[in-house]
C-alpha cells in the first residue's frame, strides 16, 4: 500500500519534471538546492546556538564550583583561626589586662614609666566580655614605645589596641613621648548550663 503511494508520488514527479522545460529544470534543481543549503545552515546555527547554550551552563557550573571550593578552605581557615582565639581566651580568662601591661612594660623596660592602666566600662556582646581600658605612659624613647606596642599586640593576649596617642616633648634636649593607650580586652561569658527558666 505505502510502497504503491510511494511510486505514484514519484511518476507524478516525474512526469512533472520532463514537462518542464530545461530553464525550469534548472531553476528548481536551484531552489532545491538553496532550500537545503539554507536547511543545512539553520541547522548548524541551531546546533551552534544549543552548544553555546551549554557550555554557558558548563562555565556557570564550574565558576560556582570554583567558589565553592574558596568558600571550603576559607570556612576550614576561618574555623582553625576560631579555635585558636577560643584558646587563647580560655588560656587568659583567669589573667587581668593591668596585670598583664605590668609584666610587659617589664619586659621591655619601662615598668617605671607606666603611669595608670584604668577600666572604663564593661559590656557583653555574645559569649564575650569586653573591658575598655586607658593606659597612661611617660618619658618614653620613640623605641620604647613602639617596642611596648609590638609585645602585646603578638603576645597572643585576647586584646585590641583601639587607639594610640602620641605627644611629644623635649627634656634636657632629648625628645620624650607621653603616651596613651586605649585597648579592648575580652574574656568568655560562664555559660549558665541550666539554661532560661
Amino acid at each position: 500500500m505505502i510502497q504503491q503511494r510511494f511510486n505514484r508520488i514519484a511518476l507524478k514527479v516525474q512526469d512533472s519534471l520532463t514537462s518542464l522545460s530545461e530553464r525550469d529544470r534548472k531553476l528548481l534543481l536551484g531552489l532545491a538546492a538553496a532550500t537545503l543549503l539554507t536547511v543545512i545552515i539553520g541547522a548548524a546555527f541551531a546546533m551552534n546556538s544549543m552548544l553555546d547554550s551549554v557550555y554557558a551552563k558548563v562555565e556557570y557550573r564550574e565558576d560556582a564550583l570554583r567558589r565553592a571550593t574558596v568558600m571550603a578552605v576559607e570556612f576550614q581557615s576561618n574555623e582553625e583561626t576560631s579555635q585558636r582565639i577560643a584558646e587563647k581566651l580560655e588560656e587568659h580568662k583567669a589573667s587581668n589586662l593591668s596585670a598583664f601591661l605590668e609584666k610587659t612594660a617589664q619586659t621591655v623596660g619601662i615598668a617605671d614609666r607606666l603611669d595608670s592602666v584604668k577600666a572604663s566600662s564593661t559590656s557583653i556582646n555574645g559569649e564575650l566580655e569586653e573591658t575598655l581600658y586607658a593606659a597612661q605612659f611617660s618619658k618614653l624613647s620613640l623605641e620604647e614605645a613602639t617596642n611596648f606596642l609590638f609585645e602585646i599586640e603578638t603576645s597572643g593576649y585576647p586584646l585590641i589596641v583601639q587607639s594610640t596617642r602620641l605627644k611629644t616633648r623635649r627634656l634636657k634636649g632629648e625628645r620624650l613621648i607621653k603616651m596613651s593607650i586605649d585597648i579592648a580586652a575580652y574574656k568568655p561569658v560562664a555559660v549558665d548550663a541550666g539554661g532560661e527558666g
